[in-house]
């Protein structure tokens, strides 16, 4: 058979590149030696006697008894208004003929 490949030809041929392309890492991370672990240190620990501390305020908290608003304002406007107004026709305008309602069944 030649030609174009079948799409199974492809997914075999992927999935062989696949499978070598792990053989290859696998072959590489065991060729390496297992890395050494840390050395694990502790820091020092030490003791430090306590210290008596003295909080002062200076100034008291301040205390909101009252809180001084002024006066809504108000404003009055005199507006004149003029409405005319023209009469309509109720006459329609249109000169489409009338068509009669039918059914859209034909017996």
């Amino acid at each position: 058979m030649h030609g174009r490949p079948t799409w199974g030809s492809a997914a075999v041929t992927g999935m062989a590149g696949f499978a070598a392309g792990l053989l290859v890492a696998a072959l590489l991370v065991a060729g390496h030696p297992a890395p050494k672990p840390a050395d694990v240190v502790t820091p020092p620990t030490s003791t430090v006697p306590a210290v008596p501390v003295t909080v002062t305020a200076s100034v008291p908290p301040a205390t909101v008894t009252s809180v001084e608003t002024s006066p809504p304002s108000t404003t009055t406007s005199v507006v004149e208004v003029t409405v005319t107004s023209t009469p309509t026709s109720t006459t329609p305008t249109s000169t489409a003929p009338v068509l009669p309602l039918t059914s859209g069944w034909r017996d």
